[in-house]
């Protein structure tokens, strides 16, 4: 539908405003778009999209079914119908399977079935839906089977990489404004990386650095870069540990901290609050 120029001045926006409005990327608006006609925007004379707040609105909708568990080539049907009926959404909760059949495949070492599970989810779903509901319980569930050390291992690695090449290919990213640092400070690489990946979709613009050992080098690091947020994993620290950490980082002059650690979110707990300094137990409580 074309669109006249009086119009795209009072009511219509470009791609980039619906992204930044609900938090999805351009690249998969594009996608929703072409592949499942969940969008129908209207076109400049010279083909370029534009989108209103009835799109914002419908947008909201599309994650809100997609947050339930509903894959995106059923929401379509859900929006036409006009229902908000979550009985209606015709998927019931499919994680569960996916996440059975994504062990098995681990297990098995078979790569190829488990790449093709989580490259097909990952085209599907947000990445917050694919790790909330599906990868990161699946990687919770192959941590207690002590069977699967070495399924687990060859797994870590293989995901690190995967996770690496989406990050770096398909979408633009912002190339100025203020940085969010994300600091691997123990084995979490494969945690951090996953941290990466989500800010990526939403096009943030972040830092990865690992190899930090003391809280006295985060201070460095972010007086050093001037981060507008800092995220920290280390996932592997003991509540002692992370006490430690959490006494120094308390005193620096730092603003805008996650730490991401069942450590250090117990040693919060047993505090009190230190401005500029949130905790969560992990990644899935980070995202959520």
């Amino acid at each position: 539908m074309n669109i006249t120029t009086e119009l795209i001045a009072s009511d219509y926006f470009p791609i980039r405003i619906l992204s930044e409005q609900t938090g999805v990327n351009s690249v998969t608006l594009r996608a929703w778009e072409r592949r499942y006609g969940l969008l129908k925007p209207f076109r400049t004379e010279k083909g370029h999209r534009l989108y209103c707040l009835q799109d914002v609105e419908r947008v909201k909708r599309i994650l809100y079914w997609i947050n339930q568990g509903v894959s995106v080539g059923k929401v379509r049907a859900l929006l036409d119908s006009g229902s908000d009926d979550l009985r209606m959404k015709g998927d019931e909760d499919q994680w569960p399977d996916w996440q059975w059949q994504f062990i098995a495949a681990v297990v098995e070492l078979n790569q190829s079935k488990w790449q093709r599970l989580f490259q097909e989810a990952s085209k599907q779903y947000p990445v917050s839906v694919l790790l909330k509901k599906g990868l990161l319980p699946a990687l919770q569930k192959l941590r207690n089977q002590k069977s699967a050390l070495v399924a687990r291992l060859c797994l870590q690695s293989a995901l690190v990489e995967r996770v690496s090449s989406i990050k770096t290919s398909g979408s633009k990213v912002k190339t100025d404004g203020p940085i969010t640092l994300i600091i691997n400070a123990d084995n979490s690489a494969l945690m951090s990386h996953l941290v990466c990946w989500s800010l990526s979709e939403s096009q943030q613009l972040y830092r990865y650095i690992e190899g930090v050992k003391t809280a006295a080098e985060v201070s460095v690091l972010v007086g050093a870069l001037q981060p507008g947020a800092t995220i920290l994993v280390a996932e592997s620290l003991t509540q002692a540990e992370a006490e430690k950490w959490l006494s120094f980082l308390s005193e620096a002059p730092l603003e805008n901290l996650s730490l991401i650690g069942s450590g250090f979110w117990l040693g919060v707990l047993g505090t009190k609050p230190i401005v500029g300094i949130k905790a969560y137990s992990d990644v899935s409580a980070f995202l959520s």
